[in-house]
C-alpha cells in the first residue's frame, strides 16, 4: 500500500474534490436518461406483444365462434354414432350368441341311431321339440332312445348351446305288425 501525500492547500483540495463530484453527477445525468430510455424500449415492446396477443385472441375468438354450428352438427354426430356403436356392438353379441340351426340339424342327423326317424321339429323362442319315432325288432325302443339322447349330451357342436334335453312323451303303438314308439323331446337353449 502507498501512502499518499496532497500537499495542496485546502482550498485546491475543496475545488478538486467539487470537480471530481460534478463529473459524477454528469455522469449520473447521462445514464438516467439512457435507463429510462431502455425501460421505455422495453415498455413499447411488451405493450406491443401484449396487442398482437389480444388481436391473436380475438381472431381466434372469431374462428371459435364460426365453427360453433358445426360444433354442434358434430356434437349430434357423435351422439348418434355412439347409438349406433351401442347397437352395434348389441348385433355382434346377438350373433356371437346365435345359434346355427343348419348345423345343428347336420349334428342331429349325425348321431342318429339306426330304427329312429324324425316326424317333426319345430322352434319355440327358448327351446324346440323334436317328434320322432322309433321301431326296434328287439323290442328295445326306450334304450334306443335313452341311447340317442346321450349320443346328443355326449356331443360337443350339437349340446353347446343348449343346457337341457328332456324326453316329454313316450307312446307305443304297433302299425303292420311292428311295434312303433312315438317319442318327444324337448331340449332347451342357454338364456342369452
Amino acid at each position: 500500500m502507498m501512502i499518499e501525500i496532497n500537499l495542496l492547500s485546502d482550498e485546491l483540495k475543496v475545488k478538486l474534490k467539487r470537480k471530481v463530484k460534478s463529473a459524477q453527477s454528469k455522469q449520473i445525468l447521462y445514464i438516467v436518461p439512457v435507463i429510462f430510455l431502455i425501460l421505455l424500449a422495453v415498455h413499447i415492446y411488451l405493450g406491443g406483444i401484449t396487442v398482437t396477443k389480444e388481436i391473436h385472441l380475438v381472431t381466434l375468438n372469431n374462428k371459435w365462434q364460426k365453427l360453433t354450428p358445426q360444433k354442434k352438427i358434430f356434437e349430434e354426430f357423435n351422439k348418434e354414432f355412439q347409438g349406433i356403436s351401442k347397437d352395434s356392438a348389441l348385433l355382434q353379441k346377438v350373433a356371437s350368441q346365435r345359434v346355427i340351426w343348419s348345423q345343428k340339424l347336420n349334428r342331429l342327423s349325425l348321431d342318429l341311431l339306426p330304427g329312429i326317424w324324425f316326424r317333426d321339429i319345430s322352434m319355440g323362442r327358448q327351446d324346440f321339440n323334436l317328434k320322432g319315432s322309433v321301431v326296434s325288432l328287439g323290442k328295445d325302443q326306450i334304450n334306443l332312445i335313452n341311447e340317442f339322447i346321450d349320443n346328443l349330451k355326449k356331443d360337443e357342436a350339437f349340446f353347446k348351446d343348449f343346457k337341457a334335453i328332456e324326453l316329454t312323451s313316450v307312446q307305443a303303438k304297433v302299425i303292420g305288425g311292428y311295434e312303433i314308439t312315438d317319442f318327444i323331446l324337448l331340449i332347451t337353449l342357454k338364456s342369452q
